[in-house]
């Protein structure tokens, strides 16, 4: 019992670590109940390997599949900071508690966390399905 709870805190000192390198910043304001797709990504000020990993899929998979409909502002990108006072009005909003991805249309949203995060820097192509069916769901 307790070398499992000594690994597990183990494990989240290696990620909460893992996260102190990266570039900062935000791009862009979460708008609640707005009527176009938002794509929300939370991060912390010094981002990880996989933060920047779901921020570049992310935006790799909008240009190649979704050009149009961002350019039309269908669908935003939004990278925010959860030390900002941006980040911390949106989180509060969605209820986000980490690092984290969101999909938001008005009322609706869908968390892509997991799958975000677990393939994002590994395999690719299966975040990208997740987030181009989300993104089809909420463009129907």
């Amino acid at each position: 019992m307790k070398r499992g709870i000594l690994v597990l805190c183990w494990i989240i000192l290696i990620a909460v670590n893992s996260c102190v390198t990266g570039d900062q910043g935000e791009s862009g304001t979460f708008v609640p109940d707005a009527d176009n797709i938002q794509i929300v990504l939370f991060h912390l000020a010094q981002r990880c390997e996989s933060c920047n990993a779901v921020e570049q899929e992310t935006r790799d998979l909008l240009e190649l599949e979704f050009r149009e409909e961002v350019l039309a502002e269908k669908i935003r990108f939004i990278s925010l900071d959860f030390q900002t006072e941006n980040g911390k009005r949106a989180a509060s909003f969605l209820g986000a508690s980490g690092q984290s991805l969101y999909v938001v249309r008005g009322a609706r949203m869908e968390n892509l966390t997991s799958a975000a995060f677990m393939y994002a820097s590994t395999h690719p192509e299966y975040y990208h399905e997740a987030l181009r069916k989300a993104l089809d769901n909420f463009l129907e």
